[in-house]
This record gives C-alpha cells, structure tokens and sequence, in this order.
C-alpha cells in the first residue's frame, strides 16, 4: 500500500507544484515599476510618434497643412514605386550593402582573430582598431574628404609615384571613398567578435591539436562553428545599418555645410532621399512612406537571414533548451 507523503517532503511525481501567488504578484509589480521609466520614454517617444508617422504617410501631409489634412490611402506608396529618383536611390543604397555588408563581416571578424592573440602590447592594438568607430561621423567624412581632393594627400601621393591623380570625388570614382570610410569604422565590431572569441573553450584546440589538426583546420573546425551567433548578429547589424546610411554620402558631397547639400549620383542614396523629400521639399506624407518602405525592406531582409540560421549558426546548446 502506497503511503502518503509525509509533511515536508517531496510532492508526488506529476503533482502540481503550489503557486505562492501574493510573493508572485510582488515580484511582478516589482519588475514593471523596475521598467516602467523606461516603457513610458518608449510608449512616449517611441511608440506613438512611430504610429502617428504610419498614419500621416497615408494623408496628404505637409508640414502646416493640419487643418486641411486629407486621407489619400496608398498614393504616397505607390509614389514610391514610380519615382525615378526613389528607386536610384534604392538601387544605390542596395549595391553599397551588398558590398559592405560581406566585407565589413569578414574583415571585422578576421581583425578580432588578429587581435585575440595573445602578444604584447596587445591592448594597445585593440585600442587604435576600436577608436575610428567612436571618432564623430562628421569629423570623419572631414577627415576623408580632405584625403581624397583632387589636391589631397592620396593624389599627391600617386604623383610621387609618377602616376596620375585621379578625380576621386567625381562621378567615376565617388563610390570608392564612401566604401572606405565605411570600412575603417569596421572596428567597431571588435568587442563583439572577441566576446565570442574568448567564449570558445582552450581544451577544444588542445584537443584538435594532440589528435593532429593544423591551425587552419582548427580555425576551420572549431573557431567558425562556434562564433557563427555573433557572426548572425552582426551580419543583422550590419544590414541594418548599411541600408541606413545617410550622413556620410553628404559628408563627400562637393558642398558639405549642411544636410541639405546632394551628395554625387553615385552616393544618392535612399535615407538622403527621403530627407531631402521632408526637410528640402516638404513633402512629409511621401517622405514618411520612403521611410516606412525601407523599415518593411529592412524586416523583410532580417526574417530572411533569420530563417536562414539554422542552416549555418551553430550553438552549443539548441534553442529549445535542450
């Protein structure tokens, strides 16, 4: 005959554990006045102003027009779709993230391996790769464009070599200082990489090592497999902001002294668009929709790296738990 448990000790295999509800309902008051400062700046700040630019892109908006505001449906997205200007820029902005988002992905990744050996004055390495990422964009574009006029430090030095100086701010050749300013901020990325670097266990690479895989094939086998989460995060990352860019297009432009200023043709990017249709024309109905096409293609574009994962991001315990 089966006993019944005695007082104190365990309950029953399959029986319901008791719910202590009062110490429950604190520790859940407790954690929403824990969050409630920062809920109510993004409900404030967030939220509504990101619902009322949804509504105002289906109206006929336009900056002091709020007493004659009209609702025009899905005219400012189909706008979008026939603009000439609008889909250049689209296509520009889609070519500068198929090429930055590869290689600022690869060569961050490849610099943090770099600089997660352990030599001396190592520190001191991962300090100057990381500063360029913190530099303020404006004085970064300045910086660069000062390099890249036609009498400017590159020009004088392909003269030195007897070549000849090259018009890097013009038409032909605009998109080759954007890429590169880009990507010597791509440091920025460093402690991420390293996080996940420093998170592969030394006794994996002992182990490979005794059984008698090279460096590269450890490299391979191991390192790559295990960093995959932080190379699916910041590849996200970095479409996220490649299709964002925005400052430093104007920043090369010939006539840098205000966010107004068009950068070249070539540099015409979306988000430059869309801000010259709000702030230069005043069309804020059409430039809101700009804005909400690109976070739609920004979700879109994330969903499909995502589902893509589990083909190859490897954890080392599955997502279930398991």
């Amino acid at each position: 005959m089966i006993r019944p448990a005695a007082s104190g000790t365990a309950p029953a295999l399959g029986a319901k554990p008791k719910r202590f509800r009062g110490k429950s309902f604190k520790e859940a008051m407790e954690f929403y006045v824990f969050i409630s400062p920062w809920f109510v700046v993004f409900v404030l700040l967030g939220l509504i102003p990101l619902l009322y630019g949804l509504y105002l892109s289906f109206t006929n908006y336009a900056g002091f027009n709020m007493d004659r505001l009209k609702f025009v449906g899905f005219a400012n997205y189909h706008k979008v779709f026939t603009d000439n200007d609008a889909m250049y820029s689209l296509g520009r902005t889609l070519l500068i993230t198929g090429i930055m988002v590869p290689l600022s992905t690869i060569l961050g990744f490849l610099l943090a391996v770099l600089l997660n050996q352990n030599i001396k004055n190592i520190g001191l390495y991962r300090t100057l790769f990381f500063i360029p990422s913190i530099i303020p964009v404006v004085a970064v574009g300045t910086m660069w464009r000062s390099l890249f006029v036609d009498d400017g430090v590159v020009n004088n030095a392909l003269e030195s070599l007897g070549l000849q100086p090259v018009d890097w701010l013009g038409y032909d050749y605009a998109m080759v200082p954007l890429l590169i300013m880009l990507l010597w901020g791509v440091g920025g990325g460093i402690l991420i990489y390293l996080a996940g670097l420093k998170g592969v266990s030394k006794d994996l690479y002992e182990a490979a090592a005794i059984d008698g895989a090279t460096a590269l094939q450890r490299f391979v086998k191991i390192t790559i497999p295990l960093v995959t989460p932080v190379l699916f995060f910041q590849f996200i990352m970095n479409i996220i902001g490649s299709l964002q860019i925005f400052v430093q297009p104007i920043l090369l432009a010939a006539n840098s002294n205000s966010l107004l200023s068009l950068p070249i043709r070539p540099n015409y990017v979306y988000s430059v668009h869309a801000f010259q249709q709000i702030f230069a024309y005043g069309r804020f109905g059409y430039g809101l929709a700009l804005l909400w096409v690109l976070f739609i293609m920004i979700l879109v574009l994330t969903v499909i790296v995502f589902s893509t994962s589990k083909l190859w991001v490897f954890y080392e315990v599955d997502q279930e738990g398991r």
